[in-house]
């Protein structure tokens, strides 16, 4: 036995150990509740934020844009005069976006399906905070990097850990508000049928 190679194959059973558990994490608390929360997304996710919608119509006509972590699409109609193309990891998210005739992927935010250099603009909006580890958050925004033209431009939104409503012990942390907000629409969604069918008195 090369005692040699011992510490370099600990190092590379350490590195799958550790992006196994962090695949597993993203699993069971994004991308769980994504799909089963997908067909109540499309109410959540109706309205484009300002700077976001601002920054899509400052692009030049003609410009190529993708949108990843598009979710129902709402940022790929906010601009007519630009070409949109939106990828998501859910699969469930990116059917309601075809539905609503969106140019839209299911793809992996660290192995992007995309050539080089190919791409004006790129935005991310509330998706590299999912990604449960550092490295894999450098790595989502270095596959961003990658896709897009020299002198291109990209945008970034994550939650902050500097919230009023909720207190942080670190800042490498899950934001599963989503989940909060969803369970309570869904919840109140039941009452109201629940409400509806009862007898008019």
């Amino acid at each position: 036995v090369n005692t040699q190679l011992l510490p370099v194959q600990g190092s590379i059973l350490l590195f799958y150990r550790m992006e196994y558990e962090a695949t597993q994490l993203e699993k069971q608390h994004v991308h769980s509740v994504y799909e089963s929360t997908a067909p109540y997304f499309n109410e959540v996710q109706s309205k484009a934020w300002p700077k976001v919608r601002q920054f899509l119509l400052e692009q030049e006509p003609g410009s190529l844009i993708v949108d990843i972590g598009c979710g129902t699409g709402k940022y790929l109609s906010v601009n007519s005069e630009i070409y949109n193309l939106g990828c998501d990891y859910c699969k469930p998210l990116v059917e309601i976006a075809k539905n609503n005739k969106h140019e839209v992927m299911v793809c992996d935010n660290l192995n992007l399906p995309f050539r080089d250099q190919c791409f004006d603009t790129v935005i991310s909006i509330g998706v590299i905070h999912h990604f449960s580890t550092k490295q894999r958050r450098i790595q989502a925004i270095k596959e961003m990097a990658r896709i897009l033209v020299p002198g291109g431009r990209i945008m970034l939104y994550v939650w902050a850990m500097e919230q009023k409503s909720r207190r942080f012990e670190k800042q490498d942390v899950f934001v599963l508000k989503i989940k909060l907000i969803l369970t309570i629409m869904i919840s109140h969604r039941t009452w109201k049928a629940t409400q509806s069918k009862l007898p008019i008195r």
